[in-house]
Parts: C-alpha cells; sequence; structure tokens
C-alpha cells in the first residue's frame, strides 16, 4: 500500500523527511510513504480536512500546535494513541512539557514531532565591541532595552533588536513567562473558552515596552510574520539581538560564521521578575480518522519510527527542533551533542526550566489562526501610534471573543 505524509519543509529539512519516509518504506513489506511538502502550516491544515471530508486524506498530516483544537473539533483525526501499535512507542518517555500541549482531557491526541520555542539570538562581538559582557546577555525586558541603547550608540547598527511581529512572539510566550493565560476555563482546556485576556497586565507590559523601543528606533520592525527579514537584518549587522525560533538554529549558526562573527543564544527575556517559562510551538503528527483500517495501521507505525530516539537526535542535529522523547535527550547527550555545540541546548534548557501551569501549557481555541492574525493587524496600529497600548489590547480582546462566539455557535459537538 502506499500513503502520503503531508508536512511544511522545503529544503534541508523536506530532504531529512523524505529520507525518513524512504528508509521506512524500504524497512516495512508492502509499504511505500511518499513525503509531500504543503509549503506552510494553514495549507496544510486547510488541505487536510478537505481531504478528509471528501475521502482522500493524507495518511499523515503534519499540524501546527494551533490547529489542535480545530482538528478536535472537525472530527476528522483518530487520537494517536489508539493508533501507535501496542509497545511501539514510550509514551512515558515523552518530555511532559512537549506532551502536555496535546494532551486534552487526558487523551494525546496527535504525536509531537516538531517543537520549538523560542529563544533570543545575538551577537557576541558587538555585544564585545560595544563594551557588553559577551557571556552576559540580558534576561529581562528592561536589560534587553539597555544593551540595544548602549550597542546603538557605541556601534554602527541600527537598531538594538528585531523579531517578526508575530503572535508567537510578543503574546503567546510573554504571557507563559509571566503565567498569565490567554484564555479563560485554563486557557481553553477547562472547557470551551469564551474570554480573553490581551489587555491584562502581562499585556500592558510587553506592549508598553515594545512600543517605546519602537518609538526609540531601538526595535527594527520587519513587518507581520516577517521571518526572513528579521533573521536577515540580525546576520547583516542591522541589529545585535534576534528574538527567533530554535527551528532555525542551524542555518543562523551557518549564517553568523559566514558573516564574520560569533554567535550567542540566551532564554527568551520577560519583564523583570518573569520567568515562569515558555510555550512550545512547531508541529505534531496526526492521523485521518478517514484512512481505512489498514491504512491508518502503517501510518501509525510510519509516526512511531519518525519519534524513536535515533530520528529524534538526527532530526535535532539537522534543525534545532528540539528531541520530544527523553531517549533521544540521552542520545544526544551520550554523543556529547550539546556538550560540542551550546547553543542547542539553550532551547532544551529553557523547556526543562518551565514550570508546569495552564498558561506555559498553550492556549487551545478553535479560531487561533485568525486570532494571530487580528493580534498582529493591531500590533501594527500600536506600534504606529493609531491607537493607544491599553486601546488597542482592549480591541483584540473584543475582536477575538466576537470571532470564539462565532465560532462556537456553529460548533456542533457537545461539551
Amino acid at each position: 500500500m502506499t500513503f502520503d505524509f503531508w508536512h511544511i519543509h522545503g529544503d534541508e529539512l523536506g530532504e531529512t523527511l523524505s529520507q525518513f519516509a524512504q528508509e521506512f518504506s524500504e524497512e516495512t513489506d508492502g509499504v511505500t510513504v511518499n513525503a509531500v511538502n504543503k509549503d506552510g502550516y494553514r495549507q496544510n491544515l486547510n488541505q487536510s480536512l478537505q481531504a478528509s471530508r471528501a475521502g482522500d486524506p493524507p495518511g499523515v498530516a503534519q499540524i501546527f500546535e494551533i490547529g489542535t483544537q480545530l482538528c478536535l473539533d472537525s472530527g476528522a483525526f483518530t487520537p494517536i494513541e489508539q493508533v501507535i501499535p501496542d509497545g511501539a512507542v514510550d509514551f512515558d518517555d515523552l518530555l511532559p512539557s512537549v506532551s502536555s500541549y496535546y494532551r486534552i482531557d487526558d487523551e494525546l491526541n496527535s504525536m509531537p514531532f516538531n517543537s520549538s520555542n523560542t529563544i533570543m539570538l545575538y551577537n557576541k562581538t558587538a555585544f564585545e565591541e560595544a563594551g557588553l559582557d559577551p557571556e552576559d546577555p540580558p534576561r529581562s525586558l528592561s536589560g534587553v532595552r539597555s544593551a540595544a541603547e548602549t550597542i546603538v550608540d557605541q556601534t554602527d547598527m541600527e537598531a538594538g533588536i528585531s523579531w517578526p511581529n508575530h503572535s508567537w512572539m510578543q503574546i503567546e510566550q510573554q504571557f507563559a513567562k509571566q503565567d498569565q493565560v490567554l484564555l479563560n476555563k485554563e486557557n481553553g482546556r477547562a472547557g470551551r473558552a469564551d474570554k480573553t485576556y490581551y489587555n491584562s497586565e502581562a499585556g500592558r507590559n510587553v506592549y508598553e515596552w515594545w512600543k517605546g523601543m519602537a518609538d526609540d528606533d531601538l526595535y527594527l520592525n520587519p513587518g507581520i510574520e516577517a521571518w526572513s527579514e528579521a533573521r536577515q537584518a540580525f546576520l547583516t549587522g542591522q541589529v545585535p539581538m534576534l528574538w527567533d525560533s530554535t527551528s532555525n538554529m542551524v542555518s543562523m549558526k551557518a549564517g553568523a560564521e559566514e558573516n564574520g562573527f560569533e554567535l550567542g543564544s540566551a532564554y527568551l527575556p520577560a519583564p523583570d521578575g518573569a520567568n515562569n517559562g515558555v510555550v512550545i510551538g512547531g508541529g505534531s503528527l496526526w492521523v485521518p480518522d478517514a484512512l481505512a483500517d489498514e491504512k491508518k495501521e502503517a501510518a501509525g507505525k510510519f509516526i512511531a519510527y519518525m519519534v524513536q530516539p535515533e530520528q529524534q537526535a538526527r532530526w535535532h542535529r539537522n534543525s534545532g527542533y528540539f528531541p520530544v522523547s527523553q531517549g533521544a535527550v540521552d542520545q544526544l547527550e551520550s554523543d556529547g551533542w550539546f556538550e560540542e555545540n551550546p547553543d542547542f541546548r539553550t532551547a532544551f534548557d529553557q523547556l526543562q526550566d518551565t514550570k508546569d501551569s495552564p498558561a506555559t501549557r498553550g492556549a487551545v481555541m478553535g479560531v487561533f489562526p485568525e486570532a494571530r492574525s487580528i493580534n498582529t493587524e493591531i500590533s501594527v496600529s500600536i506600534l504606529n501610534g493609531d491607537v493607544g497600548v491599553e486601546e488597542g489590547l482592549s480591541e483584540m480582546d473584543t475582536q477575538v471573543q466576537e470571532t470564539l462566539s462565532s465560532y462556537s455557535g456553529n460548533y456542533s459537538g457537545e461539551e
């Protein structure tokens, strides 16, 4: 039999996934897996749901973390614990801080695969040139501002920091850092959420700081979800600090080397005194319910293969996504990987230091993609001075709550 594995990765990461599919196919009699790049999380989510409704789904779909509630509400997928062959995966070996995001009502619905969080990358060379300690990066937002002011004053750099205008950065991570839920009902995990908390002390802390950085030309604004532009600004010496996903660590290390500076990595800074932890990003693997039983069984075996320690360690080395199981971590440790590559350890240590709470488990809502768009668009208005911080955050609450209400009104399932 043949089935497709729909994923979202191109270039080297896409090639790694194609290798996984080929190797599994060669090892498994009568099964061929085709790895197909769908060019983005939103496209893959929408196309996977459409294909499931049409009765022709992929065998495995890689869905971003914020698609979890929509996938559950669709009824289009089988919980992963019902698909994986007995004994093929040690579910207790999955890192709790990873699996807890995808576990709703005590059931693991999808298999964590490419998990990430946000860290701060910084230019050690620029820090040293400005008279700052390159081994002591800022851990607070006020510390980031102080370092930015010093480096802009002492060097030719254009601004102090950049990151893409993205809710995952300025809202979801910063709320987790401050132990603030984004949604009521334990971040949507104890019931269907109907209230948001953008205009909370946590939100105001971040946005007042961010607006001040932008007003004083210390924040380089690359645009909405402008990952490449922010990374390019960092690599070409326009800014000495960058908030970025750990999933891009391999290419950023190579880029820093090509541009002649030493790269450093640090925990994501947060408002002073706030260090509750971070929430994961990335994606997980889902199995469509419309698959024939035979294909569903084969899909379960393929997923089990992909999360074995050997594959997870290889995936981490090639990307920066952190391993999702303790077994993979142990393998990397025994190989001396983290000792030789300390920047790759930063994200993992930050994850392990995260305190378990509804805030760090992450929010779940069926309109999360729309909520992210609302956040980024209103963030533009705040940065441009069209609305004040509190007014803008209140408008986020209003618009996202209206979207939540409309979604829940159309939801046909039961609580």
